[in-house]
């Protein structure tokens, strides 16, 4: 089933780079036959239809380069001269190139000024608006757009008036102005003569957007449908997949996601489908412009041949062993040249490879150094709460004997000074404890005070140092000896220190400093 599918694709692809090197033949056929006749303007109208030609197809570049070959070969500053540099505009604004579009559309504002070109001024006012829409400054984008307008309706061009007025729809809707954005797509349906055409099916989907928007569902629904309806008629894919998306968020919208669901895939599917397809395209064109590059090239050099077929014979056999020499030296020096950018490329590629190795390295010797701190800080915890015990245990031991005799009493108080004196003889944990926590968190206590609205405790400070630590409660009340409803009341007053509301965790809010 794939290779048949994939076999009808590239026989529609072959039939259409067919016609379209036809179709280029025959443009070069006449544009050549004008630069014999030495018509200018018959020579830069050529170029325009080459340029057109290669726009549709979506080779922006090659339609630019022929535009401006009609430019400079039809010096005169006419209408044409205003088309040109429109359509130059234009393919800078679907490339997304704003300020080149922007440049050449105020230069066709000018030049259709001074010769009263209506038409054309209409249109280049109208990609300005659209590059200051684009670019976010709405005011700029309804001025221009409103120029358009005006100069559109002088002409009674009933599409550019639906053209523009969608525009104008299209800003407002960005301006969150409903109404008005709903006003002028109303406009540009009525405007726009053809039931079927593109336009009339974009103006559809952008009504049904706004109804959307101003939570009118079933409205827009019913426009959407229409839309969806028309686009398949249409076979336009663009449009299908919009107004799929718009009943795919409506549906969201009205929480049906059953239907929401059916249709966003219903989208996605398009979107697939259309993306192949555009690729399908996109090497097709790029296919037509190969095949007419190479028959160009093919025919300069039957072209060369011929004028070196007119040359002495003797002429031919220095040429070719001149060409033969110089292509063996060239051959010999690309040889050599590949060989040493084989050896640069070969003694980068051992430069990179140690660098990264150094790399790794050091990521494994800091990864371990943050190791050893994190499990100091985790063994000074646990001392802490072993000396907690300690001390516990101690007052237990206290409690227990101070009613027994005296020889009893003393034997054990000596046991138990011995024990204290133990642990009274290493370093202070506290102290420890706090070094290296700031060792492996430098700005903790710095970031905690500057989000604290009252100056915090040591206690306070240290209980949040051992949430930070990823503690429990109970861990906590045993390192601070302390009761656990008594960490509970240090946590609450904590909060209160801090920008926190109800529905905030702090052991969360102290993780993320």
């Amino acid at each position: 089933m794939f290779y048949f599918f994939s076999t009808t694709l590239l026989i529609a692809q072959d039939s259409v780079s067919e016609k379209a090197i036809f179709k280029i033949n025959t443009i070069k056929y006449n544009l050549n036959s004008a630069k014999n006749k030495n018509d200018t303007l018959g020579i830069a109208e050529n170029f325009i239809f080459l340029a057109d030609f290669y726009k549709d197809l979506g080779l922006g570049s090659e339609a630019i380069k022929n535009y401006h070959n009609a430019q400079e070969l039809y010096l005169i500053k006419d209408t044409l001269f205003v088309y040109t540099n429109n359509q130059i505009a234009s393919i800078h604004l679907e490339l997304k190139q704003f300020s080149q579009a922007s440049q050449y559309a105020k230069k066709s504002i000018y030049i259709a000024k001074s010769l009263n070109y209506y038409k054309g001024l209409a249109n280049a006012n109208a990609i300005l608006g659209s590059v200051n829409e684009k670019e976010g400054r709405y005011t700029n984008a309804l001025n221009y757009q409103n120029v358009s307008l005006a100069l559109f309706e002088s002409l009674n061009d009933s599409t550019g008036i639906a053209l523009t007025n969608e525009n104008l729809g299209s800003i407002y809707e960005d301006l969150e102005q409903y109404d008005l954005a709903q006003n002028f797509f109303n406009i540009a349906h009525d405007f726009e003569k053809s039931t079927t055409s593109n336009l009339k099916i974009n103006i559809i989907n952008n009504q049904s957007d706004v109804f959307r928007k101003l939570k009118q569902f079933d409205q827009a629904l019913k426009l959407t449908n229409i839309a969806l309806r028309l686009a398949r008629n249409k076979n336009n894919k663009q449009q299908e997949e919009s107004a799929l998306k718009d009943l795919a968020r409506t549906y969201a919208e009205l929480e049906d996601f059953e239907n929401a669901y059916k249709y966003l895939n219903e989208q996605n599917l398009i979107n697939q489908k259309e993306f192949k397809n555009q690729n399908l395209q996109l090497v097709s064109a790029m296919e037509v412009l190969y095949n007419v590059k190479e028959s160009e090239a093919q025919l300069a050099i039957l072209n060369k041949q011929n004028q070196l077929n007119r040359t002495r014979q003797i002429a031919i056999i220095i040429i070719s062993l001149a060409v033969i020499l110089v292509f063996v030296i060239g051959l010999i020096h690309l040889k050599k040249r590949k060989r040493h950018e084989q050896k640069v490329l070969t003694y980068k590629q051992q430069l990179l490879r140690a660098d990264l190795d150094i790399k790794i390295a050091e990521e494994m010797s800091l990864k371990r150094e943050i190791d050893i701190k994190i499990s100091a800080l985790t063994n000074y915890s646990l001392n802490l709460a072993h000396k907690n015990k300690l001390l516990t245990d101690v007052s237990r031991t206290l409690n227990n004997i101070k009613g027994r005799n005296p020889e009893l009493i003393k034997t054990k108080l000596i046991e138990l000074v011995k024990t204290i004196n133990s642990d009274l003889s290493k370093e202070n944990e506290w102290s420890e404890l706090m070094t290296y926590f700031s060792q492996i968190n430098p700005n903790f206590f710095k970031d905690l005070k500057s989000q604290a609205h009252e100056e915090l405790t040591s206690s306070e400070m240290r209980l949040c140092m051992l949430l930070r630590l990823n503690l429990s409660s109970k861990a906590i009340a045993s390192i601070l000896n302390i009761t656990p409803d008594s960490v509970r009341v240090a946590r609450y007053r904590m909060r209160k220190k801090l920008p926190l509301t109800s529905k905030d965790d702090l052991q969360s809010f102290i993780l993320n400093l």
